[in-house]
């Protein structure tokens, strides 16, 4: 079989499902803006090529002829991500091409992020169009599919729900914390400071969780646009000296991070999914969220975490103190959060998943492979 991939070659998601799809033997070529070096698979910038004597045509006529290239190479195309790749209503007329095309919406291609600059008329559109022509739509999590299927008018029993995964080889769950003078009890957060992500509302919940808890720690961890403003919120509640600030790290030294902690927050004001939380499950590290759309999906309440309303600060402290002082449910939760994330999303199951998956709609397409 012989995949494309319009997709951002730098995410540690179409990293993870390309080794997945190669593994399988799977020919796969992934065309993006971010071109990196994937093992087994080849990667091409994207790029319409330029007018010359012997195409003269319009831009857009040339994007188009681009485009039809790949759906005459490939058996499936999959867009992940809904950036302007170009792909629109012309891509049903598809009985001279063959290839299946397959649209994967992400989040923030479909729910503007809080703070951050709104998708145009036109991308809208254009976004809106692709969902509805191409063979399959497909989302991480049910919950996002039903706001996928609102965005773009169509039928929610038409969108395929395959997850990405955790690649359990590295988020392994055996490290074990070393003990800290003082019984410190270590909350963190990695999900990057933007405003989508809530890091202020953390921020907001220290000093509750301080005055009741004297040995909590907190390690916060990445980069963003609200990074300085966290840095003065700390500074006037006078919560920074209990504060580890880390730079973003790359995804394999995550791990790590996450064995030092003994409570991981995501505190988000939308999320698509939330591998993250998944990520800290695997970790045996317990999740208190915040009870909105994907995240729903990803920590199951009073299973592998806690799920509370976002932008509350005083109900995120409250979860945080909660939990240090019943140490059997954290243990109980980061064992649940473990098991299930083997069960279900480790990426040698997800990847049979989008395997069988690429195949079916081939199939449905009357592609042989």
């Amino acid at each position: 079989m012989k995949v494309c991939l319009f997709a951002d070659a730098c995410s540690v998601h179409i990293r993870q499902l390309v080794r997945a799809l190669v593994s399988r033997d799977a020919t796969v070529h992934v065309v993006t803006h971010k071109p990196a070096e994937l093992k087994g698979a080849s990667v091409e910038r994207y790029a319409v090529p330029a007018p010359g004597m012997t195409n003269l045509r319009r831009w857009e006529s040339r994007r188009r002829r681009y485009l039809d290239g790949f759906l005459e190479q490939f058996d499936v195309v999959n867009v992940h991500f809904l950036a302007d790749w170009g792909f629109g209503d012309w891509t049903i007329e598809r009985s001279s091409r063959g290839a299946a095309i397959v649209a994967t919406a992400w989040g923030s291609d479909i729910v503007d992020p809080l703070g951050e600059m709104p998708a145009g008329p036109e991308l809208i559109r254009a976004r809106r169009q692709l969902l509805r022509h191409v063979d399959v739509v497909t989302v991480c999590g049910p919950t996002f599919a039903r706001t996928v299927a609102q965005y773009a008018d169509i039928p929610r029993e038409s969108i395929k729900v395959i997850p990405f995964g955790v690649d359990l080889e590295l988020f392994d769950g055996r490290k074990v914390r070393e003990a800290e003078a003082g019984d410190t009890f270590r909350v963190g957060f990695f999900k990057g400071f933007r405003a989508v992500y809530g890091p202020l509302d953390l921020v907001h919940a220290m000093p509750d969780v301080i005055e009741k808890v004297p040995t909590a720690r907190f390690e916060l961890v990445g980069d963003g646009a609200q990074l300085e403003e966290c840095h003065a919120l700390a500074q006037r509640l006078d919560v920074d000296r209990f504060i580890r600030w880390i730079p973003r790290q790359d995804h394999a030294n995550l791990p790590a991070v996450l064995a030092r902690w003994d409570l991981s927050v995501i505190p988000s004001i939308h999320e698509a999914f939330g591998v993250a939380a998944l990520e800290s499950s695997a970790m045996r590290v317990p999740v208190v969220a915040s009870d909105v759309c994907g995240l729903r999906d990803t920590v199951r309440n009073g299973d592998t975490g806690m799920l509370i309303p976002p932008h509350d600060p005083p109900r995120l402290a409250d979860a945080i103190t909660s939990l240090r002082v019943n140490q059997d449910l954290r243990e109980r939760m980061g064992g649940a959060g473990r098991h299930r994330v083997e069960r279900e999303y480790d990426w040698q199951v997800v990847g049979d998943q989008w395997m069988h998956f690429y195949r079916g709609v081939c199939e449905r397409a009357c592609i042989s492979v």
